[in-house]
């Protein structure tokens, strides 16, 4: 218990440090949509420096906001000798307009929130079986959240090992990451989705090899938008010697087809990391990560109107081809 509390109070320490906050009147006062944060173009820009992209964190993964825009989850990592020692999550609530203090939030690993925001699904990373049991969820219930209940997804579906990066539908298709024998690629990572009916879900479907390239390349960290018309992934299929990932898009069709996934564009993509791609609530914005130097990977944001640009284009080509 007294070494959890030392580690506890470590993590508070850095975060202020970090943020350049020492007690709550020093942190600036946040007010409005998206922390206040001037709203991007269309170019990618650091979302929150200071707040959320700290330069003493790793942000391993981008933030989820409610529907509603008063709450907001992220994970960041500490990195200590070379390594990252301490995973930890973050959260933010807006009262009255005013966004109070970032604190360390439970549920510390892969954050995200279901469309309707009545849930928040993560991992519990670094407590007993947490991994091994796969996601968990809690339930809004007023201004609390729920107890956590776990999905048992390993448990029925010992096959996969491990389930991480977690995105869902309103319909409730659950998509992830997980292991793919025998698929070729790089960790053996694949995409996975699964369907929701009658209360449960149903057998995890790798996703087709168009997303899910092997030739030991890397396929992760996946987004399906809630209508789940188009998945979002990061890969390192155009570059794998140099770059170790890029964001591409795959729209589904009216007949739940995939299309080959496209490049989402030299202003999103650089020749560093981006992964970790996902949509504001209101679909105006896309985030992502972007490694800036060793040690330091910053969330990014931008103008989500490239992926209406881009389904364009996808599917004017595709009419012509028939």
């Amino acid at each position: 218990m007294k070494k959890l509390f030392i580690t506890i109070m470590l993590l508070i320490g850095i975060c202020l440090t970090g943020m350049q906050a020492q007690n709550t009147k020093e942190f600036p006062v946040l007010k409005g949509d998206y922390l206040g944060q001037p709203l991007p173009g269309d170019m990618p820009v650091v979302f929150a420096p200071g707040i959320v992209s700290v330069d003493t964190t790793i942000e391993h993964g981008s933030p989820t906001f409610s529907p509603d825009g008063n709450e907001v989850f992220w994970q960041s990592n500490y990195r200590q000798s070379g390594k990252e020692t301490q995973i930890f999550g973050m959260t933010m609530k807006r009262v009255g307009n005013v966004w109070a203090v970032p604190k360390i939030s439970p549920y510390n690993s892969g954050p995200v929130f279901s469309p309707d925001g009545n849930r928040l699904y993560y991992l519990p990373f670094g407590e007993e079986n947490g991994e091994k049991n796969g996601p968990y969820f809690v339930e809004k219930e007023g201004d609390h959240w729920s107890q956590p209940v776990c999905m048992n997804l390993i448990k029925h579906f010992p096959e996969i090992k491990y389930a991480y990066n977690y995105s869902v539908t309103r319909n409730g298709a659950f998509y992830f990451l997980s292991y793919a024998e025998g698929l070729g690629s790089m960790n053996d990572f694949g995409i996975y989705r699964m369907e929701f009916n009658n209360g449960e879900y149903s057998k995890p479907e790798l996703l087709p090899a168009s997303i899910n390239m092997g030739e030991g390349l890397l396929n992760w960290t996946p987004f399906i938008a809630p209508d789940e018309s188009y998945l979002l992934f990061s890969s390192n299929r155009r570059s794998p010697k140099t770059d170790m990932g890029d964001i591409y898009i795959s729209f589904r069709d009216s007949e739940e087809n995939w299309t080959n996934p496209v490049l989402l564009g030299n202003q999103i993509n650089s020749d560093r990391q981006e992964r970790f791609p996902s949509l504001s609530p209101d679909g105006k914005y896309l985030f992502f990560t972007r490694w800036v130097v060793r040690g330091n990977e910053d969330v990014m944001w931008v103008s989500a109107k490239i992926i209406d640009d881009l389904k364009k284009e996808v599917f004017n080509l595709k009419n012509k081809q028939k």
